[in-house]
């Protein structure tokens, strides 16, 4: 202690004067004179300061940096960064996000690139403050009004059931028009703004609205861009092929185009419906073939199973299109067609899947008799562990709604469902002051949202 009071008295600790930033500034006025007039002041505090640093990051972007790029002792200017742009209010900050969209071709590159830590952050780590509602609404309007999000897709962490913006590129990819002649003919029947300068991935319009257009216009295609449009290789196509999965629209050796596009897009959407983002394939996620190929059986076989709902963990990795994005957990997929494999999910992968939140509540559901779990020997670690099986996860899904399967349930957002959850009273299941997390009486639910469709 007296050596720090020493260095202290010494000066050998200071740092050099910095002029306040406008955060700062801000900052100071609102711890002493409470929140302003500004938009922002119309948010709590630390919300509205953590999104400021998110946002600071993300604007990095439009100089080619990263927040690596950035020194520790400098990082707090990255408030700053993000107050210039949001003390302008929700029009400064959805400017903001299209510039960052407009930095990237293709939105294939994914939300988490294009919104470094934002979206990352909002998605998952803030889904259920209320303190960031605001903020997450902005993000999340902002995605469903210039994205062209599908099955497979997700939205701030909620996965996507139908489409309802086309792109140039996904209407090509699903008629077999060629990108440049449908541009013309969707700007012919009004559907694409003539002046629309937007590439072809980002240039959207209403699918619905689209869709007898985009029907009439289908042509079948030759197998090598039918493979190009699911997004398979030679080999991967030929085994599909061969499996039955896919079979071509006709049956004739006096052309070559004789594949709908739509029966592409058909499998792609029956595989990826409810999938899971993927960043990276961690741990015993695997693509279908790599997953087949380990297991001595046809891709079919799997594809199969994901069909009848006897495989529950999809996963569609970022930066990759189609059938060449779907993998699934190696693990799940042993359990039925392997031999050396553990009888069900361990408690976190469970908690996980189902997005029931840190494993530890679903453990203390399991140890109070809530749902059941079955002990089983780990056959990698020889030591014994808690197992969720097929069965065990039956009961579970009967008797217990999570946020993501109460949205897949009801096919709604489940920022949605939260506002009639919050009206209603409905709180996650508490019992004896135990928390669960983010695990609501699924018989509750049901009931009360019967009466409201009354």
């Amino acid at each position: 202690m007296a050596s720090l009071s020493a260095a202290i008295l010494n000066g050998n600790l200071d740092r050099p004067q910095e002029h306040p930033t406008s955060f700062e500034d801000w900052l100071e006025d609102r711890l002493s004179d409470g929140p302003g007039s500004d938009w922002l002041s119309g948010h709590p505090l630390h919300a509205a300061s953590v999104f400021c640093r998110l946002l600071g990051i993300a604007l990095l972007r439009l100089d080619g940096l990263r927040l690596d790029h950035i020194a520790e002792e400098s990082r707090h200017a990255l408030y700053a960064q993000g107050f210039e742009v949001a003390q302008g209010g929700e029009e400064a900050v959805r400017r903001a996000l299209v510039r960052l969209q407009n930095l990237v071709e293709t939105p294939q590159d994914g939300p988490k690139k294009i919104f470094p830590a934002l979206y990352d952050r909002l998605s998952h780590d803030y889904a259920d403050n209320p303190d960031y509602a605001a903020f997450r609404r902005i993000l999340r309007d902002h995605m469903a009004s210039s994205w062209p999000l599908g099955p497979g897709d997700e939205l701030l962490g909620e996965p996507v059931h139908e489409r309802r913006l086309h792109s140039v590129t996904t209407a090509a990819q699903e008629t077999g028009v060629d990108p440049r002649r449908l541009r013309k003919l969707l700007v012919a029947a009004g559907i694409l703004a003539a002046d629309c300068a937007l590439p072809d991935s980002w240039a959207v319009f209403d699918a619905a609205d689209a869709e007898p257009v985009l029907r009439d216009l289908t042509v079948l295609v030759p197998a090598k861009e039918f493979r190009d449009i699911i997004g398979a290789s030679r080999s991967q196509f030929d085994l599909l092929v061969a499996d039955g999965v896919l079979v071509p629209a006709l049956e004739t050796s006096e052309t070559k185009s004789v594949w709908d596009p739509r029966t592409g897009t058909d499998f792609l959407t029956g595989l990826l419906r409810g999938a899971v983002q993927l960043r990276q394939p961690q741990h015993s996620w695997e693509h279908i073939s790599k997953s087949a190929q380990r297991l001595k059986i046809g891709p079919g076989v799997i594809i199969k199973a994901i069909k009848d709902g006897r495989l529950h963990r999809i996963g569609n990795l970022e930066g990759r299109t189609g059938y060449a994005a779907v993998f699934i957990d190696h693990d799940e997929v042993a359990r039925l067609f392997g031999s050396e494999a553990p009888p069900g999910l361990s408690i976190e992968t469970f908690a996980k899947s189902v997005g029931s939140g840190p494993p530890i509540g679903l453990r203390r559901l399991i140890l109070d008799g809530h749902t059941p779990a079955t002990r089983a020997i780990n056959p990698r670690t020889k030591s014994e562990q808690f197992y969720i099986t097929p069965a065990d996860a039956e009961a579970f899904h009967a008797k217990f709604f999570t946020p993501r399967t109460m949205a897949n349930a009801y096919r709604r957002s489940w920022q949605s469902l939260r506002v009639d959850l919050d009206r209603l009273g409905l709180k996650p299941f508490i019992q004896d002051s135990r928390d669960y997390s983010r695990v609501f009486v699924r018989a509750e639910i049901d009931n009360h949202f019967r009466e409201l469709q009354k």
